[in-house]
């Protein structure tokens, strides 16, 4: 196969892979490096069991589904397992929704009576979590929605691109505010639920301004119509960069189908499966934000739990190929990726079972001064084809069948 020589003769030779404008804003920089996040959805419609949307799916009136906050009470919610779980998983970020589209708050404010403080939970779910988080120094996000279906100031402003009241603009403002100034140092505001309204019409930019000023190092995403600091494709990796232009990128998805907890869905996406998602992120320079959708008691599901576990321990092994790395040459075999580090390229071969031989040819410039398994560190055997580029030939001999990672030294 031909890769980009270009590429892979400076990745070999240790051509530095950060570009000048991240490198002019380090303080973003562990985003980019950490790869793999958690989200969380959970809120009130966790108590119907059918996803996150059931308030606007079903047609439920304002009025009735308010009376749901009497069911909310998650009397299993432990702040440390949500936390312990997210860092089992090699996972080295959260984002929780603070509040949903639904409206319910999540956290204590000054603006609504309908939040968790109000239900027999009586709670603050968010500082409990942010509290456990900066005890684990896991940094967490706060997603936020800016449309809200049940705010009265907000039913005016119901109808696609119609302006959005005054009274309503206050209110999210104080909502952002509370989020920034409650809870310590967070890692970022994590917008979603603009697509009704122009930035303008939110006042988007006021809205960033206010983050910047309270949280300085606080990263914002771009679902409140302006660029913000990261993108978010959801439930895709969306298209990799054509070079590295210094924006980051963050994909979102969900383990099974919905993001809020639904008791019907069964279909969760194998370990596999997970695992190569996570290092096809990787591999075109975006995190992977993995969701999960607590249930009714604020416990998060075995199937879940298992899965995550999983990945994890597949990261103890592996984690060199995914944490901190930049995209490595592009690959011509399709069941694989690649991921560098500095003078390293690190090839991703995914559905490989143990025992299974398998040969690959490699076209490329530059020496390799050693070959390895990455999770063992046992040599990998490799030969050089004139003039230029590799072979290699070899069986499973037990290693990773979901993703075998092989690292490529450049010589010294």
């Amino acid at each position: 196969m031909e890769l980009n020589r270009r590429q892979f003769a400076e990745m070999l030779a240790g051509a530095p892979l950060m570009g000048a404008a991240m490198a002019a804003e380090e303080k973003r920089a562990w985003f980019r490096d950490a790869r793999f996040g958690m989200f969380i959805h959970f809120g009130l419609y966790a108590t119907l069991e059918r996803g996150e949307w059931v308030m606007h799916t079903e047609g439920i009136a304002p009025a009735e589904y308010q009376k749901r906050i009497a069911a909310f009470n998650p009397s299993q919610f432990e702040a440390r397992a949500w936390v312990d779980l997210a860092k089992a998983a090699g996972q080295r970020y959260m984002t929780v929704t603070s509040k949903h589209h639904e409206g319910f708050c999540m956290f204590r404010t000054a603006t609504s009576d309908f939040g968790i403080m109000h239900s027999p939970f009586g709670r603050d779910l968010i500082g409990e979590l942010a509290a456990e988080c900066h005890r684990q120094e896991m940094p967490l996000f706060f997603y936020f929605s800016l449309m809200d279906w049940n705010n009265p100031a907000y039913k005016e402003s119901m109808a696609p691109k119609t302006p959005v009241s005054a009274a309503f603009i206050d209110v999210i403002q104080t909502q952002v505010r509370e989020l920034c100034t409650q809870y310590g140092k967070i890692a970022g505001i994590w917008f979603d639920g603009g697509w009704d309204h122009t930035p303008e019409q939110w006042h988007s930019a006021e809205l960033i301004a206010l983050i910047k000023k309270l949280q300085p190092d606080a990263l914002v995403n771009d679902r409140s119509g302006l660029a913000g600091d990261f993108t978010t494709p959801e439930q895709e990796l969306g298209h990799p960069p054509e070079k590295d232009d210094g924006r980051l990128r963050e994909a979102c998805m969900t383990i099974n189908d919905d993001w809020g907890y639904a008791r019907t869905d069964q279909r969760y996406k194998s370990v596999a499966e997970l695992i190569q998602t996570l290092a096809k992120a990787a591999g075109s320079d975006s995190n992977l934000l993995l969701n999960v959708g607590p249930r009714p008691t604020g416990a998060i599901q075995p199937e879940f739990v298992e899965r995550l576990q999983a990945v994890g321990a597949w990261l103890k092994k592996n984690g060199a190929a995914i944490y901190g790395t930049r995209p490595g040459p592009s690959m011509y075999y399709t069941a694989t990726t690649s991921t560098a580090r500095g003078g390293t390229w690190f090839l991703h071969i995914f559905n490989w079972p143990r025992g299974a031989r398998l040969r690959m040819d490699f076209t490329v410039k530059g020496e390799i001064g050693r070959a390895y398994v990455v999770e063992d560190g046992s040599e990998f055997p490799y030969q050089k084809n004139p003039p230029g580029g590799f072979t290699i030939t070899a069986a499973n001999k037990g290693w990773s069948p979901e993703d075998c990672v092989i690292a490529f030294e450049a010589s010294r």
